[in-house]
């Protein structure tokens, strides 16, 4: 089975480091980068993720905003959102986010979890 390809979106460089180095253990093929502007970049160029993890609170480009202008450019795109204020979006928010929102901090077995799921077809 080809590994899957997951790139973190997270403007907290030890959180992102930490984040890519616990996907990396699983054998995942991982990398960051800092902003969503970054991002858009990569994809804009024909990067190809199997998964991105998006932080919520960002410069810039909120992480939904984000999210959105993914999908527009890759239909279909996994997306997983992370937050540290997560208990502080309504469940209007949560339900209009299209993909699940994991609360920083984490355990690495939940984040390992949820990012198992979000690469379920």
């Amino acid at each position: 089975m080809p590994q899957s390809s997951i790139l973190v979106i997270e403007d907290h460089a030890a959180t992102r480091e930490a984040l890519v180095r616990m996907l990396r253990a699983q054998d995942y093929s991982a990398d960051g980068v800092a902003t969503s502007l970054e991002c858009l970049k990569l994809l804009d160029e024909g990067a190809e993720f199997d998964l991105l993890i998006i932080d919520l609170v960002m410069p810039s480009l909120s992480g939904f905003l984000l999210g959105r202008m993914a999908r527009q450019r890759r239909p279909g795109q996994h997306l997983l959102y992370i937050s540290g204020y997560r208990d502080a979006l309504s469940e209007a928010e949560l339900d209009l986010a299209g993909a699940p929102v994991l609360a920083k901090p984490m355990r690495m077995s939940e984040f390992i979890e949820h990012v198992r799921r979000a690469l379920e077809p």
